[in-house]
This record gives structure tokens, sequence and C-alpha cells, in this order.
């Protein structure tokens, strides 16, 4: 299996969302002690949100040698308006990102480079509210941890819940939490993620709830040299296709699970993706005794496919169809992945009772489209 790496400050950054900024509504009536189960579920049942605040954050990613990278935060959060600075200790990778509620712009002033996204689905994905980021981790943490209380603390000179959460299986994506929760407002202060020889620890250094936040915070003006991608045109609808057609799509045969043992195609689509990517992806939805069984996914190999073999915590090195494969299993998400003969292979998993074994097994005897 491949060795837990120190991944890069996007990836992290992307995994921690769901960890970091986990804003939870006030509580009119507190009590002194709260047993685990009750922690947690006042903390998810807490409809208010914190509408103004601006924290900073420090992020440490430790490796499986005991190399640290860290990486500082800062956020302003005003009514729906939300922007967030990232760099390395060091000063380096500085990124930007601006949501006004109507654009998202990403902005990396050493790669001259902005991306802006003005669609409104693709803009949803973005405004996902620091609640709701937090009960997704607290949800996972509730069903697939064992919890234990470790007393009280203070953080930033306020009081906190400290909770103990461990793995009941081995090797999941979120490993072992330590969480640190705001007695008043049910924000997460500090955690601590540790899966396998890789950790991660987050903590605010620095909150101001119900800050004054000026209206221009929220506006950025990019230079003339900079190069702007925008993402709302990236993807066209996805369009109903053959068999024989999606050979054409992808531009040379590829591999697909036959028609047999129950197992039927219920839709072939392709979808084009424009931009940087710039390339067809093909999906085709198949059942099992006419319920939906699993998707597949097959596009061409990108050139650089071979760098950035960084894996996120939790993700699984296996072998499908004698290729070394990636899989991924993060409570009802599933997948595995893999690349042959200069394409790419995605399995996404729908019935959930599907095992990496039985795919394994589908894909080992797979018909080749396109020299049938």
């Amino acid at each position: 299996m491949t060795k837990l790496k120190i991944a890069s400050t996007a990836k992290v950054i992307g995994l921690l969302g769901v960890i970091m900024m986990g804003t939870f509504g006030c509580s009119s009536e507190m009590g002194n002690q709260y047993s685990p189960e009750q922690v947690i579920n006042n903390a998810l049942k807490e409809e208010q949100t914190i509408n103004n605040y601006y924290a900073e954050v420090e992020m440490s990613m430790i490796g499986e040698a005991g190399q640290v990278e860290k990486i500082l935060l800062k956020e302003w959060n005003s009514d729906g308006k939300r922007k967030v600075e990232t760099e390395k200790e060091d000063g380096s990778e500085y990124n930007v990102a601006i949501n006004d509620g109507k654009k998202l712009i990403s902005y990396q002033p050493d790669l001259k480079q902005a991306f802006i996204v003005e669609d409104e689905e693709l803009l949803a994905l973005n405004q996902v509210s620091p609640k709701q980021q937090a009960e997704q981790i607290l949800s996972v943490i509730k069903d697939s941890h064992e919890i234990s209380t470790e007393g009280e603390e203070e953080i930033l000179g306020r009081s906190t819940y400290h909770l103990k959460a461990t793995q009941k299986e081995e090797n999941g994506l979120l490993g072992d939490q330590e969480i640190w929760v705001d007695k008043e407002n049910w924000m997460v202060l500090k955690s601590i993620s540790t899966t396998g020889d890789f950790k991660v620890e987050m903590v605010y250094t620095k909150l101001e709830l119900e800050a004054d936040i000026p209206e221009d915070t929220f506006t950025l003006d990019l230079p003339d040299d900079v190069q702007v991608q925008d993402l709302s045109d990236s993807v066209s609808d996805s369009e109903e296709i053959t068999l024989e057609e999606a050979v054409t799509k992808i531009g040379k045969p590829f591999h697909y699970v036959k028609e047999e043992a129950g197992l039927t195609i219920s839709r072939i689509e392709v979808v084009e993706l424009k931009g940087e990517l710039n390339r067809n992806e093909v999906n085709i939805d198949y059942q099992k005794d006419g319920l939906p069984y699993f998707t597949m996914t097959v596009f061409k190999s990108p050139e650089d496919a071979g760098e950035g073999t960084e894996m996120m915590p939790g993700e699984k090195a296996v072998k499908i169809r004698n290729h070394e494969a990636s899989f991924m299993d993060l409570d009802e998400f599933r997948s595995v992945s893999w690349q042959e003969e200069g394409l790419n292979y995605n399995i996404l998993f729908i019935d959930p009772n599907l095992t990496i074994d039985e795919i394994n097994s589908i894909v080992s005897d797979m018909a080749r489209a396109g020299e049938e």
C-alpha cells in the first residue's frame, strides 16, 4: 500500500473544509455537564447561526517522518458573504477567495491565475455555511466513532467541551478525532485528526464574533496580467449517447462491463468539460435486477496523470485488473479509480451493499467497445 505523504495545500484544505471553521447557533439554555451524545446532538439541532465574524486559524500537517507543514488562514464572514486567505507559514502559496453572494473569485498571485464562478448551481457548491460544514463532520463522527468526554478547557478565553472520537473501523477517511466545542455557540475551536502516520491539527488563534466588517472586504480587483478562467462555462449539458458514439467521443476503444448476470446498462451519457480540462467524459449507468448498481466513468488520461501521487488520509491502494488503483470509502461515498491503456476509469458505488471485491470480480472480464 502506498504510504501516506504530506499532501498539497489545496488538497488538505479541501478535505478539512468540513472540520475547520465549524460554526453553530447560539444556545439559550446551557447546563454545566453534557454527555458526549448530548454535546453532539445539541450542536446538530441548533438552527441559528453567527452571521458576522472574523477568524484566524493555524493548521499543521504532520507527515509520517515527523515533517510539519503549517498553513495560516484568515476568514471574514458577513451575512452570507465570505473571504478566505490562506498561505504557508513562510508566506508562500498565498491564495485569496471571495464569495460576494453573486460571484466567487479565487486568486493565486504567484501563479498570476484566477478562477471565477458565476453559475448559480456551481456557486451554490461554494456557499455551504460553516454550520453545515461542521454538521457534516459531527454527523459522521456520531455514527462512525466511539465518543468520550475529556473534560472542559479554555481556548481563546472561551470555555469548550473536549471530545475524543475513536474510529470504530480501521483505515477510515476521518481517522481518530479530537474536537474542542465552544460551550456557548457550538463552534469547533480546535481539532486534531489522526489517520495512520498522518496528523492534522487545527486551532483558532483569533476569533471576533459579531465583527464590524467593511463592505469593501468582499471586493477584489485583479491585475491586468492575471489569467482569468471562468468555471461557469466549464461543463456543458450532458447528452445521452450510444456505446458506439461513446467510442467516438472518447477518441479510442475502451473497456466496459457487459450486460450479463443481471447487469444492464440503463444510460450512457457524455459530459463535455471545457477550459483547462478540455475533455469528454463518458458515464455508463448500470442496474442489477432493475435497481441502480454503479456508474462507470471513462476519459482520456491527462498528460500529467503520473504526477501528484499523494494519497488522502483513508484512501487505500488496491489492485484492479492487475493495475494500481485507488479506493475511497467515506460513509456513503465509495469509489475506485485506475488508469489503463491511456484511459482513466472510475466506478462510483450506488448499491450500498456492493463491495470492492465484487467490483473487482465484475471488471475482471470486461468487453472492449469499438472492437466488437
